[in-house]
């Protein structure tokens, strides 16, 4: 990993035949927390979790702790490795939230735009007023659904639209999934409950299509990936990446040993760019590195490395409760988590910035049992015990 100074540098500069190769030296590698080893060695003795990464770290890159534990291959005992490749799930959303905030920089969107204005032919949702086996009884839509509600879970939508319910998560392209959203009724009215699910990012992500004039993933990978020097993060891992993916553990029946699991959500083989589709709820795989330097850039308040990626104003709105009267802490592809924001994954992924302090957790874990959740809360716990103590020089 290559993020500032910290980490381990393999770098040589090979000049012109006629200069020699000069190494650049790797500074010492940060230390583990106890901190962290203790809170994560219960799941650990449990076989909860096979493996984990967990790094503590400040806005300007330096890395406080850096812990890897256990094993992302059991089986062949393979040590869990900077090196290694995670799909991070709904983490996706933090990516497809910037996206439509840069466009909101650029005058090119409003937050409170209907999703009419850019997708016509949603003009006929309507929403469930009474459900039951023998009838289902529509009204019309109170209010319009807004681009803010499809980020922040509050636009009455399904968690996912039919179609992706019968051909899978990956399967079609969004144009495809933005058309289908049609056909299922809205669960509640606009702004009245929240639902947490993908349907609104792959909207979103649509309208990220239809306003930019490329891709989803072109629009990603030109403003966010390339730029931040993201090498590894991709919807569509390559055969040598997945030979260092995290495989997916569990305990096994008597708890004794694991169980492997795979990523069953989306439709392999992962590389496959002809049958597979972006999933801006959660498709995207990742590294260390590239999710420490996502998190740079939002505990920079949207700059990095002199260049500015999101205004002020959009990142006030990323770190805002986005969900109305509802109250739950979530904002535009975000979680608000005790005076943090970032997001997690179905497996156990998590990035949390705390804006004030500075500090960026970021827990890579691949783990199918359920128990990654409160095995994030206790890594938090203790990567703000670690970052508090580097602060008073311990």
């Amino acid at each position: 990993m290559k993020t500032r100074r910290h980490f381990r540098v393999w770098t040589s500069l090979l000049l012109a035949s006629a200069f020699p190769i000069i190494a650049i030296a790797a500074p010492e590698a940060p230390l583990a927390s106890p901190e962290v080893a203790a809170a994560m060695q219960p799941y650990f003795d449990s076989h909860k979790l096979a493996g984990v990464i967990g790094i503590v770290a400040n806005r300007d890159g330096t890395v406080v702790s850096e812990n890897l534990i256990g094993h992302a291959d059991v089986e062949a005992g393979k040590p869990m490795s900077e090196d290694n490749v995670f799909w991070i799930a709904s983490m996706t959303k933090m990516f497809t939230g910037a996206s439509i905030m840069m466009l909101v920089d650029e005058g090119k969107v409003s937050l409170d735009d209907p999703v009419t204005k850019f997708l016509p032919h949603l003009d006929r949702w309507q929403v469930i007023a009474e459900n039951d086996k023998k009838h289902t009884l529509l009204k019309p839509v109170a209010r319009p659904v807004t681009i803010r509600h499809l980020l922040s879970h509050t636009s009455g939508l399904a968690p996912h639209p039919e179609l992706q319910q019968i051909t899978g998560a990956d399967s079609v392209p969004l144009a495809v999934r933005a058309t289908a959203s049609v056909t299922g009724p809205l669960q509640s009215q606009p702004g009245e409950k929240y639902a947490y699910g993908n349907q609104g990012m792959n909207i979103a992500a649509r309208i990220i299509e239809l306003v930019s004039g490329m891709p989803y993933e072109n629009f990603l990978q030109q403003r966010i990936f390339d730029p931040l020097g993201m090498t590894e993060t991709t919807f569509w891992p390559s055969d040598a990446q997945i030979a260092r993916l995290a495989n997916t553990y569990g305990p096994n029946a008597d708890k004794t040993g694991y169980t492997k699991g795979s990523v069953s959500y989306l439709h392999q083989p992962f590389s496959d760019r002809v049958h597979r589709f972006p999933e801006a709820g959660g498709g995207l795989f990742s590294t260390a590195h590239d999710i420490l330097r996502w998190g740079m850039l939002l505990a920079n308040n949207g700059e990095l490395d002199g260049k500015r990626y999101l205004s002020p104003a959009a990142m006030d709105e990323l770190r805002k409760e986005q969900t109305g009267t509802t109250k739950v802490n979530y904002s535009l592809g975000y979680h608000l988590r005790n005076g943090m924001f970032g997001h997690d994954g179905a497996y156990g992924t998590d990035l949390s910035v705390h804006p004030g302090t500075g500090m960026i957790a970021l827990f890579l874990v691949q783990c199918s049992s359920g128990d990654q959740w409160e095995a994030r809360d206790n890594f938090l716990k203790a990567a703000a015990e670690t970052f508090e103590k580097s602060k008073q020089g311990h």
